[in-house]
């Protein structure tokens, strides 16, 4: 499964690895399709592959981790 997610980093959240450490700890591998992250806060949009129930363990643990996790738009690259 393939899975659009825009991530959102508050002041606090934005110089740690968190999408690191989440492809450390989970079965899942991750494409950075925009990103924009700035000192005081950030976004990026990534494409998120693996088992269905991996991609949501993943997603919990961004959430639990103070990352705003919600659907992200269309794709900016052509594939």
């Amino acid at each position: 499964m393939k899975d659009r997610l825009r991530l959102t980093f508050e002041k606090d959240k934005v110089a740690d690895p968190v999408v690191c450490q989440m492809a450390k700890q989970f079965d899942v591998t991750f494409s950075i399709r925009r990103a924009n992250v700035e000192t005081d806060a950030g976004w990026m949009d990534l494409e998120l592959q693996g088992d269905d129930a991996e991609i949501e363990r993943a997603i919990e643990w961004l959430e639990n981790a103070g990352v705003q996790v919600s659907p992200a738009g269309g794709d900016v690259l052509a594939g």
